[in-house]
Parts: structure tokens; sequence; C-alpha cells
């Protein structure tokens, strides 16, 4: 399996490095650049950037050198007037450089990180100090006059991994202060039923709403405290309140014995649930097996629910693709856009919690169903010169949607590749994944950790940023 999932990479990787190197996505039937993506028009590379890790971790030496020459002569956002997701740089562009620094020492990937960094700070110039949802990398741009004072708790509280590991490995602070400073916001911030609502006010330091569905600062608390070497106690202390409360609150098993996530949105539960949303198998088994929950039994038991779930929509699927989103009841199914209910577009989440789930028990199945994904994903998705997503799940003869998303490359077939195995493939002894799927080393168990301290004069003159 290994070899065949290294044989997509490749396949995947070589039609984008002949047909559009340099820009962010492959359109592999129309063989063009993809220009919709979360990264707009500009060359930033994104496929080359996300697959770093991956092309690592199954030895693609040629291939990582060539990334590694094209970052070095020619990605920077220094031109970038427009603007760009806080999160999708950070866990898609800036995590990738320090995941490379890890595993190779190699300071160019450190100088790129602090250089993606440095380009996202000002969006932390806030009254509250909570960032805004886009950040315009040029300097002296117009345009953050126009940017909403609104972000989406489940990107600003999934920045801790990177900028926390940043600070340790530059020696500059200012990093760490800025994401621990979100920490500080959200702690003084009363909560629904002990839940982080979706979306944040940066000016006035007020939920937008208190519209709540399960999302990825739940998975940072837990693994910021992981990655602190299980030192940051008081993080453990409020993953385990917040995580109660999504059991207690979002978590349905409803008559059918169907266990799921759904989202409370003007004071009503809405029983659909989004594929990228399960990763919360992972997280509720990750949560049990490393925190000692109080009745952890019971968080296993919604894990292995969950993940089934999320299987049972590849499933159910005449394809054995799994759809955008899917519903558990006649009402959520009429809340979901014909397109959402249907689309697949090589999402990673699902192959994620089926890894985590692999490492944490060891039971067949996950490694059966990984192998189901492989197989649909080649009888669908596969195109002479990469992959795509396909429209219709439902429909075997359906329309493909023509883009070979980054994160196929940078996340999807990782953890793929990674559930086939042994368990010192980056070990969860030593490792913890970001939300988009890139690793950091967990301090005092991993020694490619690599902390640096600055000069004093390198740190007087990083003050100015």
């Amino acid at each position: 399996m290994r070899i065949k999932i290294k044989d997509m990479m490749l396949h995947a990787w070589r039609g984008y490095a002949r047909v559009v190197w340099g820009t962010n996505e492959f359109r592999p039937i129309s063989r063009r650049a993809h220009v919709g993506g979360d990264f707009a028009s500009y060359k930033l590379g994104a496929t080359i950037i996300e697959s770093l890790d991956t092309l690592h971790l199954m030895g693609l030496h040629n291939e990582l050198n060539r990334s590694r020459n094209w970052i070095e002569k020619s990605f920077s956002l220094d031109r970038i007037d427009e603007a760009l997701s806080v999160f999708e740089l950070t866990s898609r562009l800036l995590c990738p450089m320090l995941t490379l620094y890890s595993l190779t020492g190699d300071s160019l990937y450190m100088d790129k990180a602090i250089h993606i960094a440095d380009k996202i700070l000002p969006a932390f110039d806030t009254p509250t100090g909570i960032p805004r949802q886009l950040v315009v990398p040029k300097a002296g741009s117009t345009l953050w006059k126009y940017l909403s004072d609104v972000s989406r708790t489940a990107e600003f509280g999934a920045l801790h991994l990177e900028f926390y590991y940043l600070s340790e490995i530059s020696g500059y602070p200012v990093y760490k202060d800025r994401v621990d400073a979100i920490r500080r916001v959200l702690a003084k911030t009363p909560r629904p039923n002990g839940l982080y609502p979706n979306a944040y006010c940066t000016r006035y330091g007020k939920w937008e709403n208190h519209n709540c569905s399960v999302n990825r600062l739940y998975d940072t608390l837990l693994k910021s405290w992981i990655q602190s070497g299980r030192a940051d106690t008081q993080n453990a202390d409020i993953f385990k309140e917040a995580l109660l409360a999504v059991a207690q609150n979002l978590v349905v098993i409803n008559a059918e014995d169907v266990t799921y996530v759904s989202t409370y949105r003007n004071g009503t539960l809405f029983h659909r649930m989004r594929h990228s949303e399960c990763f919360v198998g992972g997280l509720f088994a990750l949560g049990a097996t490393e925190t000692l929950l109080k009745h952890w039994e019971k968080y296993v038991q919604m894990s292995i629910g969950l993940t089934d779930t999320c299987h049972d929509s590849y499933w159910n699927s005449p394809t054995r693709l799994g759809p955008d989103t899917f519903a558990f009841t006649e009402e959520g199914q009429k809340e979901i856009e014909p397109l959402q209910r249907n689309f697949y577009n090589l999402r990673p989440e699902v192959a994620e919690t089926y890894f985590i789930l692999w490492r944490m028990t060891h039971y067949p199945k996950y490694r059966s169903w990984g192998l189901e994904m492989v197989q649909a994903i080649e009888k669908y998705c596969r195109k002479p010169y990469g992959y795509t997503g396909v429209l219709d799940v439902n429909n075997v003869t359906a329309e493909p949607d023509d883009v070979q998303r980054s994160f196929f490359l940078g996340a999807t077939l990782k953890y793929l590749y990674l559930l086939f195995s042994d368990d010192e493939v980056v070990s969860l002894a030593q490792w913890v994944f970001n939300s988009a799927g890139h690793f950091l080393p967990i301090k005092g168990a991993n020694p490619m950790y690599r902390p640096h301290y600055s000069s004093d004069e390198a740190l007087a003159n990083h003050q100015n940023i």
C-alpha cells in the first residue's frame, strides 16, 4: 500500500510539475492552473510547499530538491497586494516550512517561515489582539480599511502550534506572545454552555453570534498541550472542559445508534455533519488517551462511533466517496445545498481519523477502510495528468470538478501513507499534527525540536516587526 500511495503522489506531482510549476493548484483535465483557490492568482507554489513533508517522508529526494530550489529563488509574499487568509497562510504554507526545518535543520526553511509569519503579524493589530481573518502581505497596502472585523474561531483558534514553535526555533518571542494573547482573551470571554461560538468580533471583543460547531480550536487546545511536552497544564484543563461541552451539547447518538456532531444555530440543533468535521473522531480518541479524561471510555466509544459515521458517508455512496456535507434528518437534509450534499474534493479529514484510530487501537478495519478510500480515489478521481474532485458522489458517471487541491498531496496522501506505515514513522509520541496535516516536534520528546536562541542584537532588530 505504501508503494501504491507513493505512486499516487508521484502521479499527482508530475502533472502539476510538468504543466503549471510554481502556481498554487492544478486543473488536471484542462491542464492549466487553478486560480480560484485559497491563495488567489499569485504564484505562491502552494502545491510545492504543502508537498514538502510528504515528499520527504516518501524519500522523493529529486522532487524535494527541486522544490527547495524554487522556494529559495522564487517564494515571496512581498508583492501580494490582495487579502489572503491568515489561517491558510499559517497552516498550509508556514507550517510545512517549520516541518522541513525540524526534519533537516536547513536554515532556508526557518528564514522563509519567519518571512511568512512577519507578513501575518499585522493581522493581530486589533483592539482585542484577536487577529483579523485576512491579511494583506504587501507593505503600505490600502486594502486594510476594507477588511472585516469578524474572525472565525476555527481559524484564529488554530494558530498556536506554528507560532509557538517558530518562537522556539527563532528565539523571537513575538510569535508566541501573539497566540498566548488569543488564549487570554478567550479565557475572559463568556462561552454559551462552555462552547466556543463560530465567530468573534475583533473590534468589540465579543462573539458575533452564539452559533456553535466543532472546529479546529478544540483540536489545537489538545495539541498545544502535547506540543509543550505536556507541561502546559492550563491548556489541558481548558481542553477537558471544552471537549466535555462538545460531548454534552453537540454530539448526538440517535435512535439508530448513529453518532455524529451537530451544529447549533439560532437556538436549534441542525442534524448534519461536514466532511471537514470528521477529524473529530481522531480528536476524541487522542484526547481520551492523552489527558486521562474522566469517563475516558465514553469518549473512546464516541470516537469510534463518529469514525464509523464518517466511514459510512463514504460506504453508502455508489462511488464509495464521501460528500462534503451529510444529514441525519429530513430537515437537516433540506438545509444542505445540493452541491455541498454531493461534492467530494479530495479532503483529508477522514483519512486523518483513520490514521489516528489505527495508531491508537491497531484495529485492522481502519487500514481496510483506508484501502477502500484509495481504491475509490483511483477509480473516480484519477485522470491522465493528476487527480480531481467529483461533483456528485452519488452518481458513478458524475462530472469531475477538474481541481487537484494542494492539500491532497500535503495531507490526504500523507495520512494514507502513514496509515500503512510502522508506528515509528512520524510517531505520535514525538510529533503533533497541525490542522492541515503537517507535523511539528514535541518539546522534550523529539531530538529534532531544534530550539534556538537569537543574539540580543537580532532580537532588538526584530522588535520593529
